[in-house]
């Protein structure tokens, strides 16, 4: 009768066993600790396993309650945990799916730096001054006492338990740095606190909106200061509580999806720069063909006529797109639009892997279609090769230009409202590289589109789009400072 197990401890966790409980369906939840157990439902539908599991324990229990599913909803930053689960899963031959965290690595505003560990975020603190408000947790708290002046610059939110309190006094960090308070904090609690500490960047981890993540982005944006977000440690591919929600009502009702039916096509096209004419032909044809298509609205007012049937839906998001399909059945035929090319920082990569896993793998065949790059725009425009260029991206990303530069004689990057042509360009100066030659293109493709050379010096007190692309060349063999 119970062929369910959901391993939970968290929001997403108690979402899902909230929705048994209402909707009657007999599940295992598993939950590591006794505060996982008491923010659950009272319910005849839940049993409770309460106590840690490694793998191995993991597939003796799901053999023994002969779990016929297994719905991994942990923490997303709970890496170890995960992969336990998946082994035992295989192991056993049950059907997993891992519950996602709404991911916000597209927030737009203020300043924030990317990095992809605890270690990077120190490392890049190391190079900036100012205080640091921590609020990644006390497990990893100790790591910032390898920054400079850590005893003056770090001020940690913890929770205000006996042992988090006494091991964060115990490695130095106490008194009026230490701010012991339960979360999640408003907008306004984070402000008061950057306020009050003179705080200049915020460290957070990429926790959702369950995690205040939001809150703490938008409350440094506020302030003017920069956030620096620990990106989740591995990129996962999953479903999201909704989704699990319909796996768990088509469990409970023995519905089966009809896997002999035809397969929804989808394409992830890339545009270009902007106009319909920078497609290659199998894109334009698959648009001919769709019934509906998705992108910015920018996108989808330049490409009426290269989908006269089509729905017009200004969605550019997985987390937006993904669900209305599953609404709107009816779409056999699907667009979805990307600028530039899908193959260069671009959305396309993230919406592949999520068609790729269940239930949505079962549903539709995926094509991907490239566009003409910013970067092999530029150069055809300059009439040059790229072959031999550094890409990076300052988009939204952190990026030590200066270290890319000396390694590397010419190289292309994507910037931003914070990495701006005059920011770069001040950098360059200050960093002794006067005589490189820049390239700047703004609105590359579009009738106003402008094609700027010339040396920081110059570039410097200009006037650029803030989503303007450059190309910097400095001369072989010249040294580097």
């Amino acid at each position: 009768m119970c062929k369910i197990l959901i391993f939970g401890g968290t929001t997403e966790g108690r979402i899902l066993a909230q929705y048994c409980h209402e909707q009657g369906i007999h599940v295992w939840v598993s939950v590591a600790t006794g505060y996982g157990e008491m923010v659950l439902p009272e319910s005849q539908y839940l049993h409770i396993h309460k106590s840690p599991m490694n793998a191995g324990e993991m597939e003796g229990f799901i053999r023994e309650k002969e779990i016929a599913l297994v719905l991994d909803a942990t923490h997303p930053y709970a890496a170890v945990v995960s992969q336990n689960i998946l082994i035992a899963c295989q192991k056993a031959e049950v059907t997993h799916m891992r519950v996602l965290r709404e991911s916000s690595e597209g927030f737009e505003g203020g300043s924030t730096v990317w990095v992809d560990s605890v270690e990077d975020a120190v490392l890049y603190l190391n190079k900036q001054t100012g205080n640091v408000l921590v609020t990644t947790g006390s497990k990893e708290l100790s790591r910032y006492t390898a920054m400079n002046s850590w005893e003056e610059r770090v001020f940690a939110r913890v929770l205000p338990t006996v042992s988090v309190i006494s091991a964060c006094e115990e490695m130095g960090i106490k008194g009026n740095r230490l701010i012991g308070m339960q979360g999640p904090f408003s907008a306004e609690m984070n402000r008061a606190m950057i306020e009050q500490y003179d705080i200049r960047y915020l460290v957070t981890k990429e926790a959702g909106n369950a995690g205040g993540f939001p809150e703490k982005m938008r409350s440094a944006a506020e302030c003017g200061i920069t956030a620096v977000v620990v990106g989740r440690p591995v990129k996962e591919n999953g479903i999201t509580p909704e989704e699990a929600m319909e796996a768990l009502k088509s469990w409970k009702t023995g519905e089966e999806r009809d896997v002999q039916q035809e397969k929804r096509r989808v394409s992830l096209i890339g545009i270009g720069m902007g106009g319909q004419d920078q497609m290659v032909i199998g894109a334009w044809k698959a648009l001919q063909d769709c019934d509906v298509v998705f992108g910015a609205e920018r996108m989808l007012l330049g490409l009426a006529q290269a989908a006269p049937k089509a729905r017009k839906v200004p969605f550019y998001l997985s987390k937006d797109i993904l669900p209305w399909l599953m609404d709107h059945k009816e779409c056999r035929r699907i667009g979805i639009l990307y600028s530039g090319d899908t193959g260069f920082y671009s959305g396309a990569k993230k919406m592949a892997e999520s068609l790729n896993q269940e239930p949505y793998s079962l549903m539709h065949d995926v094509s991907v279609f490239p566009g003409i790059s910013s970067v092999s725009y530029l150069c055809s425009r300059l009439k040059t090769g790229w072959e031999d260029v550094r890409l990076v991206s300052l988009h939204g990303r952190g990026c030590d230009m200066i270290e890319e530069l000396r390694k590397n004689p010419r190289v292309f990057a994507l910037l931003d409202g914070t990495n701006t042509v005059k920011n770069i360009c001040r950098l360059l100066r200050e960093q002794g590289f006067d005589e490189v030659k820049i390239s700047v293109g703004e609105r590359l493709s579009y009738p106003d589109e402008r094609i700027t050379v010339g040396m920081p010096e110059v570039l410097e007190n200009e006037e650029f789009d803030v989503l303007s692309v450059v190309l910097i060349e400095r001369e072989q063999g010249v040294p580097c400072r």
